[in-house]
C-alpha cells in the first residue's frame, strides 16, 4: 500500500493475513465463512486432494484437484506451503498471498508460514474441548473410525508448541461462531491500528 495516513506512511500490506490454525471440529471453517460474511475478509483457497464434501464448492471451499496434479504442482514449485494431513494434500498456492485475506492450515503449513512470510501474519489458535469435536464431527456423519484417529492425531499436533505460536487464542466449547469471529476481527482491527500509528512489535498484541 503507497497511501498516506497523515504524515505516516501507510504499511497496511504488511501484516494484514490471519492465519487460523486449530483442530478437526474445532469451528474453524465456520469462523472463516463469517470473517468473510460479515466483515468482508477474503479467503484464501487453498488446494486439497481430499474428496469434496457436501455443500461444499470448487473454486470458494478448496480447489479440489487428484494427487497426480498436486504432486506435479509441488515439483513446480508452485506451493507456498503445502501439508499431507488425515491422508489427503493440502497446499497454499504462491500466488494467493495478499493482503486482507484468512487462511486455514496445518501445523506444517503454519511453520512454512512462519519461515517464508512470518511479517505478514497474526495467528489465531481455535481451540475445542475433545467431546464436542467428537460430537460435531458425528453430527456431520464423519466415519466413527476416522473419529477417532482424527481426535489422537488432532492430541498429538496441537501442542504446547502450537498454542505458543498464537497471537490470540479462541475457545469454541461454550461459543458462538459470531461472536467468535467478532473477537477475531476486533483483535486484527486493533493490530493494524496500533501498527499504523504507534508502530509496536509484532508480538505486542499477545494475548
Amino acid at each position: 500500500c503507497a497511501c498516506l495516513v497523515g504524515s505516516e506512511m501507510c504499511i497496511r500490506d504488511r501484516y494484514t493475513m490471519l492465519v487460523i490454525i486449530g483442530p478437526s471440529a474445532s469451528g474453524k471453517t465456520q469462523i472463516v465463512n463469517s470473517l468473510i460474511q460479515f466483515y468482508k475478509m477474503k479467503k484464501m483457497v487453498t488446494y486439497t486432494t481430499r474428496p469434496i464434501r457436501n455443500q461444499e464448492v470448487n473454486g470458494i471451499d478448496y480447489y479440489f484437484i487428484k494427487k497426480e496434479e498436486f504432486l506435479k504442482k509441488i515439483t513446480n514449485n508452485f506451493f507456498l506451503e503445502y501439508v499431507s494431513y488425515n491422508g489427503y494434500y493440502y497446499g497454499t498456492a504462491n500466488n494467493e498471498l495478499s493482503s486482507d485475506k484468512v487462511v486455514i492450515v496445518e501445523k506444517e503449513g503454519l511453520k512454512a508460514y512462519l519461515q517464508k512470510a512470518k511479517e505478514q501474519i497474526k495467528i489465531v489458535f481455535i481451540r475445542c474441548s475433545k467431546p464436542i469435536r467428537r460430537l460435531r464431527m458425528m453430527e456431520r456423519n464423519d466415519d466413527l473410525e476416522c473419529i477417532h484417529t482424527r481426535l489422537i492425531h488432532d492430541d498429538e499436533i496441537f501442542d504446547d508448541e502450537v498454542r505458543e505460536l498464537a497471537d490470540l487464542i479462541i475457545d469454541t466449547s461454550n461459543s458462538n461462531v459470531y461472536d467468535d469471529a467478532k473477537k477475531i476481527y476486533e483483535f486484527y482491527k486493533k493490530y493494524i491500528y496500533c501498527l499504523l500509528y504507534t508502530s509496536p512489535s509484532p508480538r505486542d498484541m499477545r494475548r
